[in-house]
């Protein structure tokens, strides 16, 4: 019996690649190839944005990926490092490629392919295309027949894209995950045991959630780390010390106040479109 997913009506990943119009071969998407950051202004010029997807529309059918992408992580028991680093391949994908022609499931699922080998978390190409199938289901007990349809459909596209993907990211794996970066942090700056067990888990689970918002192309990891680090703060009420007084936290490690608020507020912007989609951890603006 073979399954039909909601991009069933895509065409075959055996056919020829068709070259996306939307695509830059030059100018300031081709220039970041070294320098993965960009400034809130050139995410409407995204090829998606280009190609008449709206930018908010745009940013809903990244978290739909990603979410995807998650559900099939978590299948697949795969660390969370690595989960990010898929993340990150995605959200650079569609800064190369308008998400109008590249559906998000089947650049989800090649960045998981992909993120696996980077981060050295192998799993078998046939576990993550059933994972894949059973999360585009809906269906945790889903059997799929590795000779069916949908088994190689899924197959096919994973590596149908995955050279795609290779070009998009410029096959730049120099990935960095904030969260050793985190540990670092709590470790350096919270003495309490007790708070910092607390205060390490509601930051991890801002840096989770941070994946579903472009916040991995607009600061580095640091910064994300720190932002995590200061959220979680004022959700457990823990009060972060340096290690010397009179110097606050995050200007010993060099970081602004203004960038960790900004990322606390584009996280509160993500809770606020769609509180119902998000875990326990609640995120509001800091002014």
């Amino acid at each position: 019996m073979a399954y039909s997913t909601p991009q069933s009506n895509y065409p075959s990943p055996r056919q020829d690649p068709v070259r996306d119009s939307t695509a830059s071969d030059s100018g300031w998407i081709q220039q970041r190839h070294t320098n993965w950051l960009f400034q809130p202004d050139e995410f409407r010029q995204t090829p998606s944005f280009r190609d008449g997807v709206p930018f908010n529309n745009e940013m809903m059918m990244r978290s739909k990926g990603i979410s995807f992408l998650a559900l099939v992580g978590m299948h697949l028991q795969l660390p969370q490092p690595t989960l990010y680093v898929a993340a990150t391949m995605f959200h650079r994908f569609y800064m190369r490629f308008s998400i109008k022609r590249h559906h998000y499931y089947d650049i989800g699922a090649t960045c998981i392919f992909l993120s696996t080998k980077v981060e050295e978390t192998n799993r078998k190409l046939k576990d993550i295309v059933i994972a894949c199938c059973r999360v585009a289901q809906k269906n945790d007990k889903l059997v799929i027949d590795e000779q069916s349809k949908e088994y190689w459909r899924w197959r096919d596209i994973i590596l149908f894209n995955e050279e795609l993907l290779l070009e998009a990211i410029c096959f730049d794996f120099a990935i960095q995950s904030p969260y050793n970066i985190l540990i670092h942090y709590t470790r350096k700056f919270i003495k309490d045991d007790k708070d910092r067990i607390a205060l390490t888990k509601s930051a991890w689970a801002f840096l989770n959630d941070s994946a579903r918002t472009t916040l991995c192309l607009r600061y580095p990891p640091k910064v994300l780390a720190a932002a995590a680090l200061y959220c979680a703060s004022t959700i457990c009420h823990v009060t972060v010390l340096p290690e010397e007084y009179g110097r606050m936290w995050w200007d010993e490690i060099e970081v602004t106040i203004g960038d960790i608020k900004d990322a606390c507020n584009i996280m509160a912007d993500l809770y606020e479109s769609s509180p119902s989609k998000m875990g326990e951890q609640k995120y509001t603006r800091q002014n």
